[in-house]
């Protein structure tokens, strides 16, 4: 993560290549399930030429080997995905805008007003981690809406400001930059009481 800081606020940059490690899992598994799946599909090509019995032998079989080929490719897929976006947010006093990239190429930009932040929670963006990681990993999200629509209406916009970022300690540093950036301090306040 590189924060930059800008006479309007701050800017927070989390380039590609993130987490290599989670990745490089993501991307074997991925493997692991293709090559048994598509060896399957070639054992199964010479039965396109045994007529009928063949066909039919094709299509009990592929109900077993199509879900193999297709959670490598989604797996290998959001490996590729993980291994090449970026993160660019743009935090001022008047709002907050994230612009996802992949390869560089601009993929999805959101803005939100400083009027319409209503929370900036931290997320704990791993579930599940290796033993010998003591550190988790969270994710910083701000939440559109009033602080009472909140809890009744979840589908007020959900918008990720910050990402891999490594134990609590760092996640409070960034919140609060991202806070005084944007004077938002009223959130963190609130959320101490």
């Amino acid at each position: 993560m590189q924060l930059t800081r800008r006479p309007d606020g701050i800017e927070l940059y989390f380039p590609p290549f993130r987490r290599p490690a989670a990745t490089l899992s993501l991307a074997l598994f991925g493997i692991a399930c293709l090559i048994p799946g598509l060896f399957a599909a070639l054992a199964l090509t010479p039965l396109v030429f045994s007529g009928a019995s063949g066909m039919v032998a094709i299509w009990l079989m592929s109900i077993f080997i199509l879900p193999f080929v297709a959670f490598g490719v989604l797996f290998v897929a959001l490996a590729a995905y993980r291994f090449s976006n970026s993160l660019t947010v743009t935090v001022t006093a008047s709002e907050i805008r994230s612009l996802r990239r992949i390869l560089g190429f601009p993929l999805l930009e959101q803005r939100i007003s400083r009027a319409d932040v209503a929370a900036l929670d931290a997320v704990a963006s791993m579930r599940y981690r290796w033993r010998r990681s003591d550190a988790p990993f969270f994710s910083i999200v701000a939440r559109t809406g009033s602080a009472a629509s909140l809890a009744m209406a979840p589908r007020n916009r959900n918008v990720t400001v910050a990402e891999s970022l490594g134990g609590e300690e760092l996640t409070e540093q960034v919140r609060a930059e991202i806070a005084a950036a944007a004077r938002l301090e009223h959130l963190l306040q609130r959320r101490e009481a």
